[in-house]
């Protein structure tokens, strides 16, 4: 998603527990409050190394371009740690609430 469609699509970011609370939920919910839900899966070792060749990036963030970036508030109970890499391996249903 480039810097355009992020900050005119997107209005939040969560992570949240399923009912039974065994797994977890990324929920994207866009500015026209359509919601979108992605149910995060621990990946396989061969997943795993395949996204270690593609590089999942390691690299930290210049001041340039944290001039030029946007910014988003934390609203949750525990901040975001460093490190988290997600891929989408499929489209879910966009739906209204």
């Amino acid at each position: 998603m480039d810097k355009t469609t992020a900050t005119t699509r997107m209005a939040a970011l969560q992570t949240l527990a399923t009912e039974e609370g065994k797994e977890t939920v990324l929920s994207l919910t866009l500015k026209d409050g359509s919601n979108v839900k992605y149910l995060i899966k621990a990946p396989t070792a061969d997943a795993l190394d395949a996204a270690k060749k593609e590089g999942v990036s390691k690299q930290k963030v210049s001041s340039w371009d944290m001039a030029q970036s946007g910014t988003v508030l934390s609203i949750g109970e525990s901040p975001l740690p460093l490190g988290v890499a997600l891929k989408v391996s499929s489209d879910p249903t966009v739906r209204k609430d």
